[in-house]
């Protein structure tokens, strides 16, 4: 039953839109898009999928770069990292937040242990994107800083970047228009499968969504 109702929410899944958090834009305040370099720790006998790209419900998204978050000790570091990185997973799960967005502090804090524990070993991955730090700011490095502080704080062991200003994902949603934080479910051949902007999913929904991608054949 609990399957039926998955793929039920996958096939009435559209794109939802809710009042949340909103930020104004910094200008140059670090908003530049990362140097384009990836870590090379994508499938490499797997291509991406080819475009057309889009933003919208079943629409294939570009391979973007962000920068991942490396945290070692008191160092914080970005390496440029393409979505190629996810390429074999059967859902990927990319959520963007803003440090003062209280929507997405709440949602932080539940990540770990409700979903990507639980999802993890059946095909989930998991991408948490900040695209500004707990004062607004996006300069790179204390977006790195919040981000490895976001990643200590929450306890969270799967993957974290930064997007200074949304530059890059604003695509996908309205970050200026009260639309953070931003979830985005992805299915294995990158196509946008689930999406709901400005408020933390329901969790039924939600889970009912990766339940099901991570049914399919």
């Amino acid at each position: 039953m609990r399957t039926i109702i998955a793929r039920f929410l996958l096939i009435s899944s559209a794109i939802f839109v809710a009042t949340g958090c909103a930020f104004e834009s910094g200008g140059n305040d670090g908003g530049q898009k990362p140097d384009g370099k990836t870590d090379g720790s994508g499938d490499q006998d797997t291509q991406y999928p080819p475009g057309p790209y889009g933003a919208e419900y079943l629409d294939t998204v570009e391979n973007f770069i962000v920068d991942e978050c490396i945290c070692t000790g008191s160092t914080a570091v970005g390496r440029g990292m393409k979505m190629e990185r996810f390429l074999g997973a059967k859902a990927v799960l990319v959520t963007v937040h803003a440090g003062w967005c209280t929507y997405c502090k709440q949602q932080a804090a539940t990540m770990e242990d409700g979903l990507w524990q639980k999802y993890k070993d059946q095909g989930l991955q998991m991408l948490l994107i900040s695209f500004q730090d707990e004062q607004g700011s996006s300069d790179r490095q204390k977006l790195l800083d919040y981000c490895c502080k976001n990643k200590a704080d929450f306890h969270m062991t799967f993957t974290q970047s930064i997007d200074p200003n949304a530059a890059v994902t604003d695509q996908f949603f309205r970050p200026t228009e009260a639309g953070t934080p931003l979830n985005m479910l992805l299915d294995r051949r990158m196509r946008i499968r689930y999406k709901v902007e400005g408020v933390i999913p329901q969790s039924y929904i939600l889970e009912g969504n990766i339940e099901g991608l991570l049914s399919e054949d």
